[in-house]
């Protein structure tokens, strides 16, 4: 049977039923990065309640069915224009959250309006990853991807502190991949119905820029979207033509080696 690895699902907005078919598919490992709560947040008490939520709840929900589950933990890009509330939520994440058991990275972080105020709260957190030589999970907006990739390589490239190999930029299509593996980062590919990728999307990039440091997501979350879209896409891929050498890679070996820098990833395969 396929072995699958999904580094970014929001499985908070999942049921129990989405664990028993991602465990029936292959799916043995995940990563879920911090989400928006849907509504506004009326007090940082609510992100620290949701983080202990992630790292606690959702690590021993997705083990009872047979899932490995591991954390990123940020303020998230649709919440960091909220003041004072996206400032306030910094520093109790430093000090009780970052440092805690099964939390691999800070992410998402990153652009979702690509204003100043989420640039603010995306450098704060790029900053204090890179005090802590951890890993991060960067979200490129929904909307004008490239403006908000360029952005992103401003920023690198004025600040040489950041270890562009500890960096994930997610949510690439095709106007944004290139500059992604120029730049010397790791790449995901959100297979999501409607506002992302779809699995033929996905599968003629990989076929244009190969299978280094690119990795299959499915960014699932509680839209309209797909918990089975790595293995649909491995089996996308496959019917395509692409080499099973490459599928692996793309859809379990690239997450892992991105993951395993940082030591909480204790999971071997």
């Amino acid at each position: 049977m396929a072995r699958f690895f999904d580094p970014h699902i929001h499985m908070y907005s999942r049921t129990t039923d989405d664990y028993v078919a991602m465990a029936k598919a292959g799916i043995e490992v995940v990563v879920q990065p911090s989400f928006w709560l849907g509504s506004p947040r009326t007090s940082v008490g609510t992100f620290e309640d949701y983080w202990e939520h992630m790292i606690t709840f959702e690590t021993k929900r997705a083990k009872d069915f047979g899932i490995e589950h591991f954390v990123c933990i940020s303020v998230n890009p649709k919440e960091a224009t909220s003041r004072p509330l996206a400032i306030d939520a910094l520093e109790p994440m430093k000090q009780k959250y970052i440092d805690r058991e099964n939390v691999v990275a800070i992410g998402e972080l990153g652009y979702n309006l690509i204003n100043d105020s989420e640039e603010e709260v995306f450098v704060k957190q790029m900053e204090l990853a890179t005090s802590k030589d951890m890993l991060t999970m960067v979200h490129l907006p929904h909307h004008s991807k490239v403006d908000g990739m360029n952005r992103i390589e401003k920023i690198l490239k004025n600040d040489h502190k950041h270890k562009r190999e500890k960096i994930l930029i997610d949510h690439n299509i095709e106007d944004t991949i290139g500059k992604t593996l120029e730049l010397g980062l790791w790449a995901g590919l959100s297979v999501y119905p409607v506002t992302k990728l779809s699995p033929e999307r996905a599968a003629k990039i990989i076929q244009k820029h190969g299978s280094d440091h690119i990795m299959i997501n499915s960014a699932a979350d509680w839209g309209v979207s797909d918990p089975l879209s790595v293995p649909l896409t491995a089996q996308k891929m496959k019917n395509e033509g692409i080499s099973s050498t490459d599928i692996e890679k793309t859809t379990f070996y690239n997450a892992y080696d991105f993951y395993k820098q940082s030591p909480r990833f204790t999971w071997k395969p």
